[in-house]
């Protein structure tokens, strides 16, 4: 008797279930969405493709830059990846993502755009490097005063010598 499989499914030689990359990224979406809490506020890309499984990027502007650039807000080291890659943009308490005329593509679950609202649980892809947009209750993070205490501190200094420097001119 022949084994009758499903037209969407695909087994291995010893009747293993087969997933495509597809498949296994929207696996762990949803598994993503469904492990956030219920208080969770804070807007996040969590990475789900190969090249940035696991990366973290919480959305604490209202406006950032995604590319390859050192200085972008998300920098993202893909090959497939624009060095100014797209915008992502709050307005409100709505978010937009916006296609800055990228090689490769900016893609809303699996959609091609140029722009596009995003919600919690739409995958954001930029070229091959793919997302979950979700609310997670991580804080954002914060500053380190040690940058801000250090121009303080050299500010100071350059003050205090100037002031030197008059006082012997006088």
């Amino acid at each position: 008797m022949a084994k009758v499989q499903k037209k969407d499914s695909v087994t291995g030689p010893q009747g293993t279930q087969v997933f495509n990359a597809d498949d296994v990224n929207r696996m762990i979406a949803g598994e993503l969405l469904h492990s956030s809490s219920d208080d969770a506020r804070m807007p996040a890309l969590v990475g789900v493709s190969k090249s940035v499984n696991g990366q973290k990027f919480v959305l604490n502007q209202h406006k950032l830059e995604v590319g390859r650039r050192p200085n972008s807000d998300i920098v993202l080291k893909d090959s497939s990846v624009s060095s100014i890659h797209a915008h992502i943009i709050q307005n409100g308490s709505s978010w937009k993502v916006f296609n800055l005329l990228s090689s490769n593509g900016t893609y809303v679950n699996g959609k091609k755009v140029a722009e596009s609202v995003i919600v919690p649980g739409d995958r954001v892809s930029f070229a091959g490097a793919e997302f979950l947009f979700m609310l997670i209750d991580e804080p954002v993070p914060q500053r380190k005063p040690f940058k801000h205490l250090m121009l303080m501190s050299v500010g100071l200094v350059l003050l205090l010598g100037f002031a030197g420097l008059i006082y012997l001119i006088l």
